[in-house]
């Protein structure tokens, strides 16, 4: 699962007085690069690392019950026997379903409290560098502007000390 900062983040304009303003100058403006920050944050390794756990130890649960299916499903001797075996397939993908539905429930809440770590350290830099404005590299198609400042390897390493790790928290 990769992470989806630039879908969140895509767009959105960091200012202190709202959305952007007709006096912005170049030495004002700012731009992050979520990807990088999501790809080298210790806590964005971290959300993905534990992602990866919950489908892998998923994955093996519902592979060792397809096999038992799938064994029961060789040594059938009735159509009894059948529907039973079509029920625990249909049961097996719908518990399949849950789950990632749980996992991507908990990958979105991880990344919103990572969402709102970057946005308060971004309006911390932006204070005390003067930056009026913050705008997410996806979010821009050109730039000849060569005062523009990419505020991302800062904004990694607060984040790092900040917040180096978010527990992903599944549902039952």
């Amino acid at each position: 699962m990769t992470f989806g900062f630039a879908i969140v983040f895509c767009g959105i304009l960091f200012t202190e007085h709202g959305y952007a303003t007709e006096n912005v100058s170049h030495g004002d403006i700012a731009i992050i690069d979520l990807k990088k920050i999501a790809s080298e944050t210790t806590v964005g390794k971290d959300i993905e690392k534990q992602i990866a756990s919950f489908n892998n130890e998923s994955k093996k649960d519902f592979l060792d019950l397809e096999s038992k299916i799938k064994s029961m499903d060789s040594n059938k001797k009735s159509d009894s026997d059948a529907r039973k075996i079509e029920d625990m397939q249909l049961i097996l993908y719908d518990m399949v379903r849950q789950k990632r539905f749980q996992i991507s429930e908990a990958y979105k809440t991880a990344i919103a409290s990572l969402d709102r770590e970057i946005k308060k350290i971004v309006k911390e830099i932006c204070r005390k560098r003067g930056i009026k404005m913050v705008i997410a590299s996806d979010a821009v198609a050109y730039n000849d502007d060569t005062k523009s400042t990419d505020i991302s390897d800062e904004v990694i390493v607060l984040v790092n000390k900040s917040c180096p790790s978010i527990k992903v928290k599944l549902k039952e």
